[in-house]
């Protein structure tokens, strides 16, 4: 860490300059807006694969068995892609990987058509 006003590097063994407590309230209320946003996106983006997923499974000719089958498999995804949207482990790597899996629901219905 470099000081300001010698533009020396700061020893480890000394403190680290002390943020005011406006500062650290003003970062956690942008971290809770952002987990809000993040989870409300990861939410949107899980409903929209599971549409896509239902419709991709039902596009084939098997009847009211497929359509069946794709409410089914995506009730079961719908409450882990939410999951792996919100909590990944990295920055936004969570909503890409849903995103990827939307991107291969899409795909399902074009190679059923």
């Amino acid at each position: 860490m470099w000081h300001k006003h010698t533009m020396q590097m700061r020893r480890i063994n000394e403190p680290a300059p002390r943020t005011r407590p406006s500062d650290r309230r003003a970062h956690t209320a942008r971290l809770n807006r952002n987990r809000v946003a993040c989870a409300v996106v990861a939410c949107l983006l899980a409903y929209g694969v599971a549409r896509l997923l239902v419709a991709g499974i039902a596009a084939g000719a098997g009847g009211t068995d497929r359509v069946h089958l794709g409410q089914m498999i995506a009730l079961l995804g719908l409450p882990v892609m939410v999951v792996v949207g919100f909590g990944a482990w990295k920055r936004h790597a969570g909503l890409l990987m849903v995103g990827a899996c939307g991107c291969l629901a899409a795909g399902l219905i074009l190679f059923a058509a």
